[in-house]
């Protein structure tokens, strides 16, 4: 029998934040620096420096492990602990720079019940305060394992559809990018602002039935991004308007990653490059996807 809680399938709909962050030279550099986004665009900031796009998950996570969401779904402590990210993609439409004062609000979209767990989707935006342009808007999709719902399956609006790809899909081989040092998890927890125990902890992975702390998703999420920028947009992140991929895979500590991608697709403002993080056979990041501008 479950001893835990059911989660509020009637969560659908409700609306969390605005969260509002000002935005410093130094945790743009400090996301910048773990990523190992290092080129002027993101360090110099005597000449003048803007944000790693990644960077957005920084305000995002403020929405996703805040009170209101916690209280849409009916989620103590430990239920938030249990939410593995499966699926993150982001359209970015405006640089960030320093000075900025960002409001990041969210939407619950949709509440699926499966085997594992209830599935949460949430739409995420980032607006210019002072503008009111759009800056970023991302979809979040979380897992809940071991819990149950109380409703049933609802949505208001679905994420945008990924493509399934396999290896046989790629026609290069695949490039290095990333090693999973034990010491890897801790700094991007404190330079992406993102904690949760399992990234950091042993005796909180194995309690949560892991061999070992694992990576966060959105490393290894961003980490292909700046591999992508490098390849594909002559290492310009002005240029990369959406990332996107499930995360399918665990990026245990002390395992080496690699990435596949290629050009998919030329349309009439850029390119659309499809890409997959892998360990050996073990995909970790699948049905990837990149667009670029001109």
């Amino acid at each position: 029998m479950n001893e835990f809680k059911p989660l509020h399938a009637e969560a659908v709909g409700s609306l969390l934040g605005p969260v509002v962050r000002v935005v410093t030279p130094r945790m743009l550099m400090a996301y910048s620096a773990v990523m190992g986004a290092t080129e002027d665009v993101y360090m110099d900031d005597v000449a003048g420096i803007q944000a790693f796009p990644p960077f957005i998950v920084t305000p995002e996570w403020e929405i996703m492990y805040g009170q209101p969401y916690r209280d849409a779904l009916g989620a103590d402590e430990a239920a938030i602990w249990a939410c593995i990210h499966v699926q993150q993609d982001s359209q970015f439409f405006k640089k960030i720079t320093p000075g900025m004062q960002l409001a990041t609000e969210g939407q619950v979209c949709g509440f699926r019940s499966t085997r594992i767990g209830p599935v949460v989707t949430t739409r995420l935006t980032t607006t210019d305060i002072f503008t009111k342009e759009r800056v970023a808007q991302s979809w979040f999709t979380g897992i809940f394992t071991g819990r149950t719902s109380d409703g049933d399956d609802r949505k208001i609006e679905a994420s945008p559809f990924l493509d399934k790809l396999s290896s046989d899909d790629f026609d290069s081989p695949a490039q290095f990018l990333l090693d999973v040092t034990p010491a890897l998890p801790h700094l991007y927890t404190e330079a992406a602002s993102i904690w949760n125990p399992i990234h950091t902890e042993r005796r909180a992975a194995r309690a949560s039935g892991l061999d070992d702390i694992l990576l966060h998703g959105t490393c290894t999420w961003a980490s292909a991004g700046l591999f992508l920028i490098r390849q594909y947009a002559n290492a310009d992140p002005a240029r990369l308007k959406r990332l996107a991929g499930r995360m399918s895979g665990k990026a245990l500590v002390g395992r080496r990653l690699e990435i596949q991608s290629q050009l998919a697709a030329k349309t009439s403002t850029g390119i659309r490059v499809r890409y997959q993080v892998i360990e050996g056979s073990t995909v970790i990041i699948a049905d990837g996807v990149a667009e670029f501008s001109e």
